[in-house]
């Protein structure tokens, strides 16, 4: 006859067993659909349209050779937002701030190289046909942030994205953005 130890080691076993079986199978993460033409595809931005702190910015940085510059031209609801210089160690970046919220959101070109995989484990994502992507969630995890990594085709950078006033301003950010001439 088997001892007692060794009868509750086989119940475990066979109770794990039975669980295991019986899980529901892990939710896929989403796909997500392939958006047709990237928004900087579209025209790119005259000098003249941006804010001068785009130029000022992207002139000192270090990764400037590789790191095209880009800007947002659609603010969504942080409209009347003012744009500033923020400082962004390698590269670039330029923070809005509103009346009760400073850098309410913004974009960088960072220091960081976009063929990195580091930075593609995030729960959201946008895909664009020229392979550009948006890798984006809540800033560590637990927010309330919001933050994208960006890889456009054919730059040599990762850019960030931001908002710090929702989910669904940050992809509207990612929609509106248009490369400056």
């Amino acid at each position: 006859m088997k001892s007692t130890r060794e009868f509750v080691a086989v119940a475990f076993l066979l109770i794990g067993a039975i669980l295991q079986a019986c899980a529901l199978p892990q939710a896929a993460p989403p796909i997500s659909p392939v958006l047709s033409s990237a928004p900087w595809s579209e025209s790119a931005l005259a000098r003249t349209e941006v804010s001068p702190v785009y130029l000022s910015q992207w002139s000192v940085a270090q990764n400037r050779a590789t790191c095209g510059l880009f800007a947002l031209a659609k603010l969504g609801k942080g409209a009347g937002a003012v744009p500033r210089a923020a400082t962004f160690s390698g590269g670039w970046a330029v923070a809005y701030d509103l009346p009760q919220k400073r850098s309410a959101f913004g974009i960088a070109g960072t220091g960081s190289l976009a063929t990195d995989p580091t930075y593609a484990d995030w729960p959201n994502h946008m895909e664009w046909s020229d392979g550009s992507r948006a890798d984006y969630g809540l800033e560590g995890g637990t927010g309330p942030n919001n933050l994208a990594y960006l890889r456009i085709a054919n730059e040599g950078c990762l850019y960030n994205v931001w908002s710090r006033i929702s989910r669904e301003h940050l992809e509207e950010l990612l929609t509106g953005i248009r490369r400056v001439k």
